[in-house]
């Protein structure tokens, strides 16, 4: 049966990948490149740090079409045990055809310095708006993803280490294609056994953007465990290389991930 499942999964990879994989790939590993020449032209600083993020995330399914999602995230530094990060974020999602569906959302964020040497215990507030496209395509065993996303982002001004009045406004574009690929489910489809790998990357833009276009690169890969109908079990690996507004200065992330899926159906 493996065998078998191995051969499908080759015929599709080499001959049914449609387009838009291909696209999206070519798309990644460009933007990739351009990002790594770029830093090699100037002398860099990278700073490298253990994250670890735990999230909840709750789907309410309002009907066949729409969906509520919400999602609780705290995020440590595994080197120190101190917060790097918490927040909340709510999306609201309508499916508009077979393959395509549209979300409205918003994001609240209290983020800490990555810098390991800080002292600085401050957590900066941001106010966060957002609109989504996701387009969904399954065929076999696999799952292929691609999320299109506009976020405007009203982070609060600081100086010397203290909140400000006011907020410094941008906005950023969000592309993530990410695989899903069914190793086990049940005959009742009440439990499974997925693997799922992608890349994320990440524009900024507005008139305080001036040296960091390209915002970050994330790329990923997880294992995913149903145990029951409506919740399953995710733990998983990023790294996140985030450039900074001074040009040349670097943030990677090695973030691991253990995340919790709850669906609850509230139409009959």
């Amino acid at each position: 049966m493996f065998y078998k499942d191995q051969l499908i999964f080759e015929e599709i990879i080499e001959v049914k990948f449609n387009l838009k994989a291909r696209l999206a790939l070519a798309a990644i590993f460009t933007v990739t490149g351009y990002l790594n020449s770029n830093a090699q032209t100037t002398a860099k600083k990278i700073t490298t740090r253990p994250v670890a993020w735990y999230n909840y995330l709750n789907t309410l399914e309002l009907s066949a079409r729409s969906f509520i999602t919400t999602q609780l995230s705290e995020r440590t530094y595994l080197d120190n045990g101190h917060q790097a990060q918490a927040l909340v974020w709510s999306k609201i999602n309508h499916t508009l055809g077979e393959h395509w569906d549209a979300g409205l959302g918003f994001a609240y964020f209290l983020t800490r310095s990555f810098d390991p040497a800080s002292t600085n215990t401050l957590s900066v507030p941001e106010l966060r708006p957002f609109e989504e496209f996701n387009y969904k395509q399954k065929i076999n065993k696999i799952a292929l993803n691609h999320r299109y996303r506009i976020e405007e982002r009203y982070v609060r001004k600081t100086e010397n280490d203290k909140l400000t009045d006011g907020y410094n406004f941008s906005f950023r574009f969000r592309y993530q294609f990410n695989v899903d690929y069914n190793l086990f489910k049940s005959k009742d489809n009440t439990r499974s056994f997925s693997i799922k790998a992608g890349d994320e990357i990440i524009i900024n833009a507005g008139r305080h953007i001036i040296n960091n276009m390209f915002d970050q690169n994330r790329i990923f890969v997880s294992l995913n465990y149903q145990p029951v109908n409506n919740v399953s079990v995710e733990l998983g690996y990023m790294n996140a290389f985030q450039e900074r507004s001074s040009g040349n200065q670097y943030y990677n992330a090695n973030i691991y991930r253990l995340s919790v899926f709850h669906k609850i159906r509230l139409y009959k």
